[in-house]
């Protein structure tokens, strides 16, 4: 592997991540953010957010590394 295509993936994995922590923050400040809260197995707040931030971050990434 050449270090212009390891410089690529390294720049594509860092603008997926990037990516990731957007999405997330936009849905948490979004009118369905309360929708997307749950109470976990120890009584604290988690959000879904993140699982649909990384989905659509994977998605974009995988497509754009293809």
């Amino acid at each position: 592997m050449g270090i212009g295509r390891l410089i690529g993936r390294l720049a594509l994995a860092g603008a997926g991540a990037a990516a990731a922590q957007g999405i997330q923050v936009a849905l948490r400040n979004s009118s369905v953010a309360a929708d997307l809260e749950r109470t976990n197995f120890r009584g604290r707040t988690v959000s879904l957010a993140g699982g649909a931030g990384l989905a659509v971050a994977a998605s974009v990434t995988s497509a754009a590394g293809a």
